[in-house]
């Protein structure tokens, strides 16, 4: 059934009111921010936790084998502010405790990685939105039981470009975010190229469904205690508005496909304040 020429006026004049909001997304992997920027002295803060565990990985062929149990909960705070206009600063400390069962018997816990950067928006028109962002990722006292799980104890950086666009799926507006980029990681871990896409579509105005890809690429690595590896996890949560500043995420998240990676699944909660 096509949708009336209502539906589709209304979805065009939501999807152009959007166009001035921005977007943050929440993902079990790295802070990410959408293309968008924050007005000048505006942001937001997202609380999130998340238990994340694996009980089979992926072997260098990308094969599933055993693996020791992996369990990992983990609380972190994002905070994306807008400096400028055009400028946005980030900033990501997080908490951890990871377990690796037998026969490795480990266990983690502390601060887990820290992130903090800028994000610049490049170019912009009434739907769409490119920005480069850089950042840097700063060891905590704990990180994950594996290196191919980024267990370095060196500081990281990263590069990328995004790009932001608002859309209609049939009658119900949405928005597209992607960004791909480069890690060039610390110490003997391999660096790493990275991609990224989210679709989030607003089932109602205050209902949004979020469909969320987060894909690692290394490189050719020469050391066996960090070879190299990839991993595609896929995210699907809702995110509901409490209010015009108060939004809370709901979500489970797997890992796809890998290369000396754990087959890793979880569930996620996030409390987002606007302000």
């Amino acid at each position: 059934m096509r949708p009336s020429a209502s539906a589709l006026s209304a979805a065009v004049r939501l999807t152009r009111m959007l166009a001035g909001t921005w977007t943050v997304l929440a993902g079990p992997g790295d802070a990410l921010a959408g293309a968008w920027t924050p007005p000048a002295g505006q942001g937001e803060i997202i609380v999130t936790t998340l238990f994340d565990q694996a009980n089979d990985g992926f072997d260098q062929a990308g094969r599933f084998t055993r693996t020791p149990k992996y369990r990992s909960y983990q609380a972190s705070l994002y905070l994306d502010y807008g400096l400028t206009d055009w400028l946005a600063a980030t900033l990501k400390p997080s908490l951890q405790n990871t377990t690796l069962g037998a026969p490795d018997n480990q266990k983690f816990s502390g601060f887990g990685d820290s992130e903090i950067g800028v994000r610049g928006r490049v170019w912009k028109s009434d739907a769409a939105v490119i920005s480069l962002q850089a950042l840097a990722r700063l060891p905590g006292s704990a990180g994950p039981a594996a290196p191919s799980l980024n267990g370095s104890k060196n500081a990281d950086f990263d590069l990328r470009l995004l790009g932001g666009k608002n859309i209609a799926v049939a009658a119900l507006p949405g928005f597209i975010d992607v960004s791909v980029g480069f890690r060039a990681r610390g110490g003997k871990a391999p660096n790493e190229g990275r991609a990224d896409v989210s679709l989030g579509v607003y089932l109602t105005p205050g209902l949004m469904l979020l469909a969320q890809n987060f894909n690692v690429v290394s490189e050719s690595s020469r050391h066996p205690a960090n070879p190299r590896w990839a991993q595609s996890k896929g995210q699907l949560s809702l995110v509901y508005s409490l209010s015009a500043e108060w939004r809370v995420q709901v979500g489970g998240f797997t890992t796809l496909a890998g290369a000396n990676a754990y087959r890793e699944y979880g569930a996620l909660l996030g409390l987002w304040r606007r302000f």
